[in-house]
């Protein structure tokens, strides 16, 4: 079950991001912040959220939270992707990006961008977006850290 996030589940979701051990505090923190923003005003779009349930009243297994890129039209960027660790391996992430790619359809989305670390505890995740038909349109050596580059991907929408 797909839809958006509970005000009560914010500590459930920056707790379920932490124990996955790919996000640093700093990371952590923006998720708190990007939860507290789009619950004063979720409405406004900027950080468009979705949880995965197994039922309606189930905890939160993951989440993607994604919103338009500033200053152009149609293309929009893949915030985070989460699935808590014991439940990943279980098409979780797939079903989340699946439903956010039909979601950018119905919004007019020409194309999506996603970042994430070269580093090679990262490996699955970068072969998780090319399974997916993300295509690898940019890396940055060294971007985040020295031995912790950027690896930008991204998918256009089909019409």
């Amino acid at each position: 079950m797909l839809n958006g996030p509970q005000p009560a589940e914010q500590a459930t979701l920056v707790a379920l991001t932490e124990a996955t051990g790919f996000f640093n505090a700093q990371e952590i923190e923006s998720v708190r912040a990007m939860l507290a923003e789009y619950f004063e005003q979720p409405a406004r779009d900027e950080y468009i959220w979705l949880v995965y349930r197994e039922t309606a009243d189930a905890p939160p297994r993951g989440y993607a939270c994604y919103g338009p890129a500033s200053l152009a039209v149609g293309t929009y960027d893949l915030y985070w992707i989460a699935v808590e660790r014991a439940h990943q391996d279980k098409k979780i992430g797939s079903a989340l990006l699946a439903e956010m790619e039909q979601d950018l359809r119905r919004r007019g989305a020409r194309q999506l961008y996603v970042e994430t670390s070269d580093k090679p505890q990262y490996a699955p995740t970068r072969a998780f977006y090319e399974r997916r038909g993300y295509a690898q349109v940019a890396h940055f050596p060294d971007y985040y850290d020295v031995g912790d580059g950027k690896v930008i991907y991204c998918k256009r929408m089909a019409s």
